[in-house]
């Protein structure tokens, strides 16, 4: 499931929990909460998966560089993809 999937089944499940109807203006508010969520948690997880193969590769440091400027472009990519989604 994509991201933006998950975002807008994110959406849809506070929509159900809601008992009046969300406006548009509401419903784009909460899509925006949601978007941002997703990109601070991927920047978290992305930072501790490369101090972590900093660490364990150790004496291998030049793989865990290398590691860590993948994991980094790869979060670049997904934080642009997500920002697009808005």
């Amino acid at each position: 499931m994509s991201l933006n999937d998950l975002a807008n089944n994110a959406v849809q499940q506070i929509r159900e929990c809601v008992s009046a109807p969300l406006t548009e203006s509401e419903l784009s508010s909460i899509s925006t909460i949601i978007n941002d969520t997703l990109i601070k948690t991927v920047g978290q997880a992305t930072n501790n998966c490369r101090e972590a193969a900093v660490i364990c590769c150790g004496p291998e440091a030049d793989i865990a560089h290398k590691i860590a400027h993948e994991i980094n472009q790869a979060q670049k990519v997904l934080i642009t993809n997500l920002t697009a989604m808005r």
